[in-house]
């Protein structure tokens, strides 16, 4: 009984789980990840159904003929039963419509919009790439999406316009070139590691900038803040 009851539990949460739910965008297979959960849940929700219906059904049947038969007790019964199956009906339409329904792509509200491009980007060619092909290309799109972070907001630098043209161009066109003719998986890979590289340099340098300016700034404030020493001597 206890072993029933848990597998019943267990049906009820996968029926209830939210496939939509937020989810790192940019994670390996995360254009998958929704279509899995989804199919598990609908997989899910079928069984109950087959399981309540089969439950229910037949005991309305038996109601029916102890209604047909004049008994009050089996019409108060089977009015409840066919409640239960009404609302069950409810829950099973919204929750299919629910689990039917397309799962957003979420970003920060603050990223940049050269980051939808490179989502766009990685989301479309990823599991068309060939399997070693792979990790350059998502090594490569984390180093552009660092660079499009640390170079937003400020001014269009060369550091700036790197990164933007990477996620815009240079990104898009090297996987649309690998689609449209046959090349072998080592140039792919290698001009991935060259996109890389620029935009792991364009972070760097942008965090050493911020570290002058943090150092500047601290200087800055030391001098101003530290006290007069003719402030400080005792009166004679």
């Amino acid at each position: 009984m206890s072993g029933a009851a848990g597998a019943a539990r267990t049906l009820v949460r996968a029926a209830r789980r939210d496939p939509a739910g937020p989810a790192d965008p940019w994670a390996t297979g995360a254009a998958l990840q929704p279509t899995v959960r989804r199919a598990g849940s609908l997989l899910a929700l079928i069984v109950i159904g087959f399981l309540v219906v089969g439950v229910l059904v037949p005991l309305a049947i038996l109601l029916g003929i102890g209604v047909a038969s004049g008994s009050d007790v089996a019409g108060w019964l089977l009015a409840l039963v066919l409640g239960l199956l009404v609302a069950f009906g409810v829950w099973v339409f919204t929750r299919a419509r629910t689990l039917t329904r397309p799962a957003p792509v979420t970003l920060d509200a603050a990223a940049p919009p050269e980051e939808w491009t490179l989502l766009e980007t990685f989301r479309q060619h990823e599991r068309r790439l060939p399997t070693p092909a792979r990790p350059a290309l998502q090594s490569a799109v984390q180093a552009t999406r660092e660079a499009l972070r640390v170079t937003s907001g400020g001014t269009l630098t060369r550091d700036a316009f790197d990164a933007r043209q990477a996620a815009r161009e240079d990104l898009p066109e090297l996987l649309m070139a690998w689609q449209s003719g046959p090349r072998r998986p080592e140039d792919l890979t290698r001009e991935l590691q060259l996109i890389e590289t620029r935009m792991r340099q364009v972070t760097q340098a942008q965090a050493a900038a911020q570290d002058r300016e943090a150092q500047a700034r601290r200087r800055y404030l030391s001098g101003k803040l530290r006290p007069d020493p003719a402030d400080t001597d005792p009166p004679a």
